[in-house]
């Protein structure tokens, strides 16, 4: 449909080019001013694709008080972002088709940007037993990144059976880089000055 969600924007500068006329129609990039469309002076602007966040705490459902899908996705479009990866620590965990599929049909209704749920690794977050990784993937969701968050997957047998798995759907993981055994009870990075101060490192 041309007019209403159609533009001109005229001055706008590409990333690394020279100002330039675009024509927008209903979101899309065309060769020719749409009918209708609405003129913008975009001079002294940057033209970028949408940018993408993969790590995006959305808290719904569970943790509204924080944020919403509605809230944190207009944040994220106003801030030129076209798609985000919503973390699976809400409350219930994201780690059961039936609340990734929520996560993805709330940002389908606010429309602002697409939500991407990002599926748990293990079970509550807890690293001890995987979670539904074959049935999030088959959700309407289509999950394909999967992560316990700020946790650890820090059993190894677990993890590798968890890669072994996603490899069926192409998903990956995104790890949180850190062994939990070698950061118990640590107060500062261990070196001369944990030592100096008798900190634990």
């Amino acid at each position: 449909m041309s007019g209403q969600n159609s533009w001109v924007l005229k001055g706008v500068r590409p990333l690394g080019g020279e100002p330039t006329t675009l024509f927008v129609d209903d979101g899309v990039l065309v060769d020719a001013e749409p009918s209708g469309a609405q003129s913008f002076d975009a001079d002294g602007l940057i033209a970028l694709p949408g940018l993408v966040d993969l790590h995006t705490h959305l808290r719904e459902p569970g943790r509204e008080d924080a944020e919403t899908v509605e809230t944190g996705t207009l944040a994220a479009a106003l801030g030129g972002f076209t798609a985000v990866h919503a973390m699976a620590n809400t409350e219930p965990v994201a780690d059961v088709a039936g609340v990734v599929e929520q996560v993805w049909r709330l940002g389908q209704d606010a429309g602002h940007c697409d939500v991407h749920p990002v599926g748990a690794v293990t079970v509550g977050l807890r690293g001890e037993q995987l979670a539904e990784l074959g049935a999030m993937a088959e959700s309407a969701a289509r999950v394909r990144v999967f992560s316990d968050d700020g946790k650890c997957v820090h059993d190894p047998m677990l993890m590798r059976r968890a890669l072994e798995y996603l490899r069926a759907f192409d998903g990956v993981i995104a790890q949180h880089a850190q062994d939990p055994r070698l950061t118990d009870g640590a107060q500062m990075n261990e070196g001369v000055q944990s030592a100096r101060l008798g900190l634990v490192g």
